[in-house]
């Protein structure tokens, strides 16, 4: 989307001596204008990056020379630094007149004909709020002639606040990065349109019973979903280069392992107080929530086997990847009572509510009785690529016609589940007459009968994955589409 030009203004200043030993000389009392910027920016997460919400940016500039070489000296912006939060560009913040400005006007220097600019942001304006232009421990950094953005992780939800909405999503916390590249030539006017791209992979998980039939009763109870045992820490390259007076540039992305050493997983989703419900209805539920469509490195990742449940959580290659989900299943029949034949023992692992009675399937307890607050971790293994600039939605089938449960997932000591989600959590009941009445979440482990990778009840989760681009129609990106099997 095209915006209104704004000022681009800075401290015009002299380069000093350049990499060719020439000096660049600014034009200090220039006729001309000075340089300003149009810019675009794609099609966005959920809470999409636009003119109306795009906070501040960084800019950094420099010369270069006609065989492709480029100078020491920046025109704009600088080499940056090692420590968390170094922008290194010169940052245009939003004016109160809706456009982006530095403090005075920059020109065209006098002695050069092309300059190259770099720019990138993750920034957005919220309610008035700006956020920053880098994510909490990134950095930026110019070296070996290119631009290069370090030490980036996603953000993540801090478990200890209070959520007045119920919902405690990474999504909720993770901005676009945005980065564009341009060689602007002086013949070209003092406006230089800059077409921001998105540098990250926006994930989204949805789930539904597919051809559930009409005398298929079960209920599955969903209160989080992760995707687990991705590269959460990454190093961004421009890539410029250089050809025949062309320069351009290819992005790439590259692993550093893992930002917390001590986990021996990485997971990112969402967790929400409200159970969501798969029941007999023909529902589709956004297992993120909306708004909370995660922003992850661009990456492969490759599924788990379900065998093995010891691996090296800091391998810049990451493997055994799956969606993890916190559920239960129960089966709901007409009737406040479970019907018996005659010499049967009455079945006491029900719970009646509005004119039905309900069994408990999973998780299962010791003492086969029904247990509102009674979850357990489930999986589905997953493998794909994820590329810059395109949205994947994993769509999962969950006790549908050929699908069921999924399978345990690796447990055990090294694999703290309870990190997800809020501790000494309670919830409204969803099987009661009484309004808001608390019920204890309680986790329950895998039973000694079955082994991780078993499945839980009499099927694994059917999925598939949708891709689809950012860009508008008619751009670089083109539908696609994965199907994998069980």
């Amino acid at each position: 989307m095209k915006t209104k030009l704004f000022p681009f203004a800075a401290i015009a200043f002299v380069m000093a001596s350049c990499s060719s030993e020439d000096v660049i000389e600014t034009n200090p009392d220039p006729k001309g204008d000075a340089l300003s910027f149009s810019i675009a920016v794609g099609h966005s997460r959920a809470v999409e990056t636009k003119p109306e919400n795009l906070g501040n940016f960084a800019v950094v500039a420099k010369g270069v020379h006609p065989h492709g070489s480029v100078y020491d000296s920046f025109l704009i912006g600088g080499s940056g630094g090692t420590d968390a939060g170094s922008v290194g560009g010169m940052t245009a913040k939003k004016a109160e007149n809706g456009n982006w400005g530095f403090d005075s006007p920059v020109y065209w220097p006098t002695s050069i004909d092309d300059v190259l600019f770099w720019a990138y942001t993750c920034s957005q304006e919220t309610d008035g709020d700006i956020s920053d232009v880098l994510p909490s421990g990134a950095y930026y950094q110019f070296e070996s002639n290119d631009a290069w953005i370090k030490n980036f992780s996603p953000e993540e939800a801090v478990l200890a606040e209070n959520r007045s909405d119920g919902v405690w999503a990474d999504g909720f916390f993770q901005k676009d990065l945005l980065g564009a590249f341009k060689q602007a030539k002086r013949g070209d006017g003092s406006v230089v349109t800059l077409n921001f791209k998105h540098m990250l992979s926006q994930i989204s998980i949805k789930a539904s019973s597919n051809a559930k039939a009409d005398t298929d009763h079960r209920i599955v109870r969903i209160k989080g979903a992760w995707i687990v045992n991705t590269q959460d820490k990454a190093n961004l390259k421009s890539g410029y280069k250089w050809s025949d007076g062309t320069a351009e540039d290819n992005a790439a992305w590259t692993a550093l392992g893992v930002k917390d050493d001590s986990k021996k997983f990485t997971a990112y989703g969402s967790f929400y107080s409200k159970p969501l419900i798969l029941d007999d209805e023909d529902d589709e539920l956004d297992l993120l929530q909306e708004g909370g469509s995660l922003m992850l490195i661009p990456q492969t990742i490759k599924k788990w086997d379900k065998t093995t449940t010891s691996w090296d959580a800091t391998a810049t290659e990451k493997a055994n990847a799956y969606i993890l989900l916190l559920c239960r299943v129960e089966l709901k029949h007409e009737g406040d009572t479970h019907p018996s034949n005659p010499g049967d023992t009455q079945i006491d692992d029900i719970v009646a509510y509005s004119g039905y009675h309900y069994h408990q399937q999973f998780p299962v307890n010791a003492s086969s009785k029904f247990n509102e607050g009674e979850y357990g971790f489930v999986c589905v293994p997953v493998g794909t690529t994820f590329e810059m600039g395109k949205k994947y939605t994993f769509n999962l089938d969950i006790c549908g016609k050929d699908s069921g449960a999924g399978n345990y997932p690796p447990d055990g000591k090294d694999y703290d589940y309870s990190s997800l989600y809020p501790r000494d959590h309670s919830f409204a009941s969803q099987l009661t007459n009484e309004e808001n009445k608390p019920v204890a979440l309680t986790v329950v482990s895998r039973p000694t009968a079955k082994n991780v990778g078993d499945v839980v009840l009499d099927g694994a989760i059917e999925f598939n994955v949708k891709i689809e681009p950012w860009a508008a129609a008619g751009e670089d990106w083109k539908d696609g589409d994965l199907t994998f099997s069980k």
